[in-house]
């Protein structure tokens, strides 16, 4: 019992930092991001992918997790948030939040096919 509360503990305060430490320095930028943690769940999801499909290490997983993660973020930077950074904080919100829609579905449909299997 202890154990899942900690595990709880510790899986609350990493979504703490999550939200908290992207939404201070997007925050800072002036610029209104609601998916930010989508980033984080690609990272996840690359992570637990090479894991169990290519059955590499965890710690073998990291590197490309971070760089696919990386590479996709500085190509929606460059397309998709650069041309509204001046734009009205409402654009911002439904760009963003759009995103999270996007990348919320893009999960059901992989998750869909994980139980096809």
């Amino acid at each position: 019992m202890i154990g899942v509360l900690f595990d709880g503990f510790a899986y609350g305060m990493l979504l703490f930092l999550l939200s908290v430490g992207l939404s201070v320095t997007l925050g800072m930028m002036n610029f209104v991001n609601l998916a930010h943690c989508a980033f984080a769940m690609l990272g996840g999801y690359i992570t637990v992918t090479l894991m169990n499909d290519w059955h590499w290490p965890f710690l073998g997983t990291l590197p490309p997790a971070f760089l696919v993660t990386a590479l996709v973020s500085v190509v929606f930077e460059r397309v998709l948030y650069r041309r509204l950074y001046r734009a009205s904080d409402l654009d911002q919100v439904l760009l963003t939040i759009g995103l999270a829609f996007v990348s919320v579905a893009s999960r059901l449909i992989s998750m869909a096919r994980f139980s096809s299997r």
